[in-house]
C-alpha cells in the first residue's frame, strides 16, 4: 500500500493515477473527501480516498499501517512546515521504507530565502534529513509549473492578453505537474530505492518556451490574436490577489519572474529523472488542452 498526501492537487492526483494504473493499492489523503477534485479519484481501481488533516498527528499516524512507500505533495500554505514534518514523522514511525517529497525550485530553497515557501521547504527538507533514520528519501525540485498559467486561461485570455513581469522573448523550461506526479509514482514503485536515496532532483519540461511563443500558441488554439503585456511585479501580485491568492503567496510566486527573465529557469532535469521518467508533456500540448476552456472574449 502506498500513501499520497495532497492527492487532490495537480502533482498528487497524477501520482495516484499512475500508482493505480500499476495495480498498486493507494491511500489518497486529502483535506476534503467531498471536493470536485477528489471525485475522479474515487473511481480508480485500488484507491481509497482518506480525509485527513496533516496537522493532526495522531489521526495521521493511523493511516500508515502497512505502507510500502509515501509521496508528499502538499500545496504551499502557512501550515506547511507543521503538516509535512508530521507526515515525515509518521512515515518514519511506521517503518515506511521510502518517501518522495515534492519541493520547489532548488535555487531559492534555503532557510534565508526571500521566497517564503522556499524557507518552508528548506525547513522541511532539513527535518527530513535529520529524522529519516532508516527511511530512504528523495526530494523533487520542479521548475515553473504549466498549471500556473491557468490564470491566463480563466483570467486574462478573455481580454486577449497574457500579462507577466517578463519580456516576450524570455524563456522558461516549464513542467507539467502531471509529469512530476508520474515521476514520483514510478520512483516509489522501484524495488531498490537506494539509487535515489538522499538526492535532490531537478525536474524541468522537455523544451524551453518564451512568453511570446505561449501567446502564439494561445492564438492558434483560440483562433484569435493573443498578445503579451509586460506588467510590474506589484501589478501581477495585485491581479493574483484579486483572483483569490493570499498576498504572501502571490508575492512569493512573483519572485520567480526575475529568475525567468534572467534565464535561471532554464535548468535541465537531472540524469536520474531522464533515465526513470523523462518529462514528455509540452506547453503546446498543455495550451491545446486548456485554452478552449477559457471564457469567451470580453
Amino acid at each position: 500500500m502506498f500513501i499520497v498526501a495532497g492527492a487532490s492537487g495537480n502533482v498528487g492526483s497524477a501520482a495516484v493515477r499512475k500508482l493505480s494504473e500499476s495495480g498498486a493499492s493507494v491511500k489518497a489523503l486529502t483535506r476534503s473527501s467531498t471536493s470536485d477534485k477528489v471525485a475522479p479519484l474515487k473511481d480508480l481501481p485500488g484507491v481509497e480516498v482518506v480525509q485527513c488533516d496533516l496537522t493532526d498527528k495522531s489521526a495521521l499516524a493511523s493511516v500508515f499501517t502497512g505502507v510500502k512507500g509515501a509521496i508528499l505533495t502538499c500545496g504551499n500554505c502557512k501550515e506547511q512546515v507543521e503538516a509535512e514534518k508530521n507526515f515525515i514523522d509518521c512515515a518514519v514511525a511506521a517503518g515506511c521504507p521510502f518517501l518522495v517529497k515534492l519541493g520547489t525550485v532548488k535555487s531559492y530553497t534555503s532557510e534565508d530565502s526571500a521566497c517564503e515557501y522556499g524557507r518552508f521547504h528548506a525547513a522541511i527538507e532539513k527535518h527530513l534529513k535529520e529524522k529519516a533514520g532508516a527511511m530512504q528519501w528523495t526530494v523533487l525540485h520542479p521548475n515553473w509549473f504549466m498549471s500556473n498559467h491557468l490564470g491566463d486561461v480563466f483570467g486574462t485570455l478573455a481580454n486577449s492578453v497574457v500579462v507577466y513581469p517578463v519580456s516576450p522573448d524570455a524563456k522558461v523550461a516549464t513542467i507539467d505537474p502531471r509529469d512530476v506526479g508520474d515521476l514520483a509514482a514510478k520512483m516509489v514503485l522501484v524495488g531498490d530505492a537506494s539509487t535515489y536515496h538522499g538526492l535532490a532532483l531537478d525536474v524541468s519540461g522537455p523544451e524551453a518556451v518564451s512568453l511570446g511563443q505561449m501567446a502564439q500558441l494561445y492564438s492558434e488554439a483560440l483562433g484569435r490574436p493573443i498578445t503579451t503585456i509586460k506588467c510590474s511585479d506589484d501589478d501581477w501580485v495585485a491581479g493574483a490577489v484579486g483572483a483569490g491568492f493570499p498576498e504572501w503567496l502571490a508575492r512569493a510566486i512573483s519572485l520567480n519572474f526575475d529568475k525567468w527573465e534572467r534565464g535561471e529557469l532554464l535548468f535541465p532535469s537531472t540524469p536520474q529523472v531522464l533515465t526513470l521518467a523523462p518529462p514528455q508533456r509540452t506547453m503546446a500540448g498543455w495550451i491545446k488542452e486548456w485554452a478552449p476552456l477559457s471564457p469567451p472574449p470580453a
